[in-house]
């Protein structure tokens, strides 16, 4: 399976998930069936650009403060988190801001962000 796939399997608020490099072209995507874009495919491209140019500042600080590990932005219809994957290369996970867990013991932001941390540490394809 996959990265993005294991990714999207760990979640069902998960609505997909992206791999871009560092400049913020995409490499993968993988989107959940039956969900809409709320932004086009130059509007995607354009926000990944941004969050590349403040993992860039991010990897500058870590010398001092520690490799970035996650970065999450909050947003009233979607919750982004972003991941450093290996030296070049970032994870984008769009959230929905609707939770559709129904079992008594899901995970939030939190485990989410756990899980995924879970998932890339453990992916052989980093090393």
């Amino acid at each position: 399976m996959n990265l993005l796939m294991r990714i999207m399997n760990s979640d069902p608020n998960i609505r997909h998930s992206i791999i871009s490099d560092n400049e913020g072209k995409i490499l993968a995507i993988h989107h959940r069936p039956g969900i809409t874009n709320y932004l086009s495919k130059e509007e995607t491209e354009a926000s990944l650009k941004r969050a590349a140019v403040a993992w860039k500042g991010r990897k500058e600080l870590s010398p001092k403060i520690g490799r970035g590990l996650y970065a999450i932005a909050a947003f009233e219809k979607i919750t982004r988190m972003t991941f450093p994957l290996g030296e070049d290369n970032l994870i984008f996970v769009s959230l929905s801001s609707d939770q559709v867990r129904t079992d008594l013991h899901g995970g939030g932001q939190k485990q989410i962000v756990e899980h995924i941390l879970n998932i890339l540490s453990r992916d052989p394809t980093l090393s």
